[in-house]
């Protein structure tokens, strides 16, 4: 385990991929910090760190999904796997160096954004306004997010032998669990009742009174669309917009997303003809 390991994080040390991606996730954050810098002090508004930092969320997933099929389906095109396994390693041994290897992964492409926003950030948005608590949270629930996004990649890319058709399905995914957030959370933040307001009309003030909103969506419905809110990748549409309350519930997602793909991967791993 510990020699496939090192195999594993010496490829990724290489890996041309992988950098690139890291430059992605740097640039992104680079422009981000630029920016709002620029937004605030064309705009007249204060300052803060807080909105640029969160928004690693939004990419950590697509970029991983992209790196994940290329270096893991690696194995599948180069016969990676068969040597491995006629080397005398288990399954198990080398399904869990691959998940390891881009949970890994994953964290690094997190923190190749936060670096430069905070090396960027601190002097020119200042600190953050959410507090040392809020961040460290965020972060950690962020974190936990991208390595069950890892653990489906991973599955996915080791089961599928063409790494064109791994890429398109893990970046299909990975795009559709975003828009999925995005759509949930517009309907859950639908207010159960309109407030009231005022508004002219003929020259006379005329009072609406608060009503029930035909778009508020109750019931099961509004219960399925909170579970549906927590998984990884929708889950990343709620931390940008702290929306993740409780703060228990988007760790626990990811931790449970984690198992069952993990779980399943493996399983179909076991039974899979790699001749």
């Amino acid at each position: 385990m510990v020699n496939l390991l090192s195999a594993h994080f010496f490829r990724l040390w290489r890996s041309r991929a992988f950098w690139a991606a890291m430059a992605v996730m740097a640039a992104a954050g680079v422009f981000e910090v630029t920016v709002g810098y620029l937004s605030a002090r064309n705009l007249g508004e204060a300052l803060s760190l807080d909105s640029r930092y969160i928004i690693f969320v939004l990419l950590s997933g697509i970029v991983l999904a992209a790196w994940t099929s290329l270096f893991l389906g690696a194995e599948h095109s180069q016969g990676g796997l068969r040597r491995k396994l006629a080397a005398g390693h288990t399954r198990q041994a080398v399904y869990a160096a691959g998940l390891l290897t881009a949970m890994a992964a994953g964290t690094l492409l997190c923190l190749g954004y936060i670096a430069p926003v905070l090396a960027l950030g601190f002097p020119l948005l200042g600190n953050f306004h959410m507090g040392a608590w809020a961040v460290w949270s965020f972060t950690l629930r962020a974190v936990l997010m991208t390595a069950a996004l890892a653990a489906v990649f991973t599955m996915s890319a080791t089961l599928y032998a063409n790494r064109a058709a791994c890429a398109v399905l893990n970046l299909t995914l990975a795009y559709f669990l975003v828009f999925l957030g995005i759509f949930l959370h517009s309907r859950l933040s639908e207010p159960a009742v309109t407030p009231a307001f005022e508004y002219i009309l003929n020259g006379r003030i005329v009072l609406q009174e608060a009503q029930a909103n035909p778009a508020y969506t109750g019931g099961l419905r509004r219960t399925v669309y909170a579970l549906l809110f927590d998984l990884p990748g929708c889950q990343a549409v709620q931390l940008a917009a702290h929306a993740a309350e409780p703060l228990w519930r988007p760790a626990a997602a990811s931790l449970a997303v984690m198992a069952a793909s993990t779980a399943a991967g493996l399983a179909a791993f076991r039974r899979k003809d790699l001749k």
